[in-house]
């Protein structure tokens, strides 16, 4: 009897070690690649294109932007041999608390765009809440370079941002990820692109603020910043389109990169971030691409959400124009 009970607990510890220490490793880890040569992957305005909303807190594109004469269609987008999905994301809530959809553009009647809008926080973290809607680029393999371009307009409400008293710095917009936290595998990274109010109290302007930041893949771990940067020398318009062209190159602190340019509006470009370092975990020993990203996101606090609401504001970001590549330089 003795021997039995100490057998249990012998299999009843080897299952816990099994349990706590099977974080994989990365997902194509060893996938044979081949050459990696410039390919335009997808495009589009947004025109003829339908989102039908899903079963799981999600939604689905179709359609194709006859505008442009290849790489438009929603369904051959998914069906490329590198990527896995493309979706709507919004992990929780009703679409009375956030959604993706295509509207007309306020400012230009007849052209389509996309719109996501966050009116009250709806996902549950902790005790506390908070927003998103977010274009899912998913399960891909073999992207170890992105290149994007996409207009972008802030609703001119967002301008009220810069009357609130508190500093705040997450307010993403962009996100690709180097091993995903929600995968299980061991080494996950990110880069993100926030709307950042650096100071506290009313302020003239509020800018871009991009990082690369990392953990170790459990429950209760911290992420760790690698690096940041504020893009200081260019003051984000609201109420206007502005076009951002952003790259990423996969690779370690010598080989790494980050790009990001902004031409608003009647304006000249300028280049905000050009940042040479890692974009993969400082572990990261099998680096197998950008498997999970979300090029295009709005995602949130429930104290910058109720800041917007309470002063019956619209929390909204407009997209259109997008061009999406594989292994293109800027």
């Amino acid at each position: 009897m003795k021997l039995s009970k100490f057998r249990f607990v012998l299999i009843a510890i080897s299952g816990l070690i099994l349990i706590f220490s099977c974080k994989k490793k990365s997902i194509n880890c060893g996938l044979e690649c081949n050459e990696q040569t410039e390919e335009l992957l997808f495009q589009s305005g947004f025109e003829g294109t339908t989102l039908t909303k899903g079963e799981y807190f999600d939604a689905y594109f179709s359609g194709t932007d006859a505008n442009y004469t290849e790489k438009s269609s929603w369904e051959e987008f998914e069906e490329h041999d590198n990527i896995g999905f493309a979706k709507i994301g919004y992990e929780d809530g009703s679409d009375d608390q956030r959604l993706a959809s295509i509207v007309e553009d306020p400012d230009s009647a007849g052209n389509e765009v996309l719109k996501f809008q966050i009116m009250e926080p709806h996902i549950k973290e902790g005790s506390k809440k908070k927003g998103r809607v977010q274009l899912n680029v998913s399960q891909n393999n073999c992207i170890k370079e992105i290149y994007q371009t996409i207009k972008l307009k802030l609703h001119p409400d967002l301008t009220h941002l810069k009357n609130w008293q508190e500093r705040f710095s997450w307010f993403s917009l962009f996100e690709f990820w180097n091993n995903a936290d929600w995968t299980r595998e061991k080494y996950p990274f990110r880069v993100t692109v926030n709307l950042f109010k650096e100071d506290e109290g009313v302020v003239d302007n509020l800018y871009f603020h991009a990082k690369g930041d990392y953990k170790k893949n459990c429950k209760n771990c911290k992420w760790h910043k690698e690096w940041e940067q504020t893009g200081d020398n260019f003051a984000v318009p609201f109420g206007k389109w502005m076009e951002i062209e952003m790259y990423i190159k996969e690779g370690d602190s010598g080989s790494g990169r980050f790009y990001m340019a902004v031409t608003p509006e009647d304006g000249d470009k300028v280049v905000v971030f050009d940042i040479a370092n890692t974009t993969q975990h400082p572990k990261e020993k099998c680096a197998d691409g950008f498997t999970h990203t979300q090029p295009l996101k709005l995602y949130t606090s429930d104290k910058t959400v109720n800041f917007m609401k309470d002063a019956n504001k619209e929390l909204v970001v407009y997209w259109d124009d997008w061009k999406f590549y594989k292994n293109k330089q800027p």
